[in-house]
């Protein structure tokens, strides 16, 4: 994943208590996470965001990004047809994230983009599932016993982070898997780093070419 968007950051406050009840009941609410977008206004990170039907050889994604508070889910779900209609699986992605200082770009893959002011943001991954969508796609992945699983069945969604595809225990997936990332809003758009880099270890140097639309 990542392939998850210039900006100079602004950090609101990530809690605020309200008080919920006669006995002294404490509720805690996480606030809006915002940043200043290319027109130079606060804007509010919280809501949906979703990408055009792309891809090519009878595998299509629509992917989909929502944001609340800290709070952050990608969604991939996956298709047969050019249309987005016909979807084979759907692959999630939880986390948290933490909207971090300014920078500004300087990858050369897509020079339209560069020196472009940009906000570093930390994601911690919490859970990964995969969900077959089709009879054909759960038939394949019981064959191959993918993430060491033989009884996927449609709709019914499997954890697969922490394993690898033959069902090993990954090590390096665990929960709080630091990912970095830099965002890019303008207007209605958004967009995450790209490039060559390990996300893992730095943040990217470029944006990625393919534009979130905020719904």
């Amino acid at each position: 994943m990542k392939n998850i968007f210039f900006i100079t950051l602004m950090t609101s406050t990530l809690f605020f208590l309200q008080a919920c009840s006669e006995d002294d009941e404490v509720a805690t609410t996480a606030a809006s996470q915002t940043m200043t977008d290319s027109a130079g206004a606060t804007v509010s990170l919280d809501g949906t965001y979703t990408r055009k039907c792309e891809g090519s050889s009878s595998n299509y994604y629509k992917p989909q990004i929502v944001l609340s508070a800290t709070n952050y889910t990608e969604t991939w779900p996956a298709f047969s047809d050019s249309d987005c209609d016909n979807a084979t699986y759907t692959n999630i992605v939880t986390a948290t994230f933490a909207v971090g200082s300014a920078t500004t770009t300087s990858g050369s893959d897509n020079s339209s983009k560069n020196d472009v002011a940009v906000t570093k943001i930390d994601i911690a991954i919490q859970s990964q599932t995969l969900t077959p969508k089709h009879a054909d796609t759960v038939t394949s992945w019981n064959s191959a016993e993918l993430y060491g699983f033989n009884d996927w069945a449609i709709d019914v969604a499997k954890t697969t982070w922490g394993l690898n595809d033959n069902g090993t225990t990954n090590a390096t997936e665990v929960v709080g898997y630091k990912i970095y990332d830099i965002w890019y809003i303008s207007g209605t758009s958004f967009q995450y780093g790209g490039g060559d880099v390990d996300t893992s270890k730095a943040y990217p140097t470029e944006l990625n070419y393919s534009i979130f639309v905020k719904q």
